[in-house]
């Protein structure tokens, strides 16, 4: 099981468009194959920090979820509402017994 965690600051005022954007592709993406969990949420300490955490059965459903419309579009958006590229960690780690 891989757990993908992210994080951006999003650029003054446009922390909306950024939050429209996320329940868009969060709705999207929760109903793909091998999605066990995606969302994303504001840091405690400066709600312009968005988090992302997203756990994926494996590999290939990572990679799948990369190559859909909905998450290409969201990518394009957020490329435009951030201060700067994002930073993900991805981690694997056993699956459920």
């Amino acid at each position: 099981m891989l757990i993908a965690i992210g994080s951006a600051r999003v650029l003054p005022g446009r922390r909306h468009e950024l939050v429209s954007s996320a329940r868009e592709v969060v709705a999207a993406s929760r109903g793909e194959d091998g999605c066990h969990a995606y969302s994303f949420c504001a840091d405690l300490t400066d709600e312009d920090t968005i988090v992302s955490l997203e756990v994926w059965r494996d590999q290939a459903a990572l990679d799948a979820h990369m190559t859909r419309a909905h998450t290409q579009t969201f990518l394009a958006r957020v490329a435009e509402l951030v201060d700067g590229p994002p930073t993900v960690t991805v981690h694997e780690v056993p699956g459920p017994a």
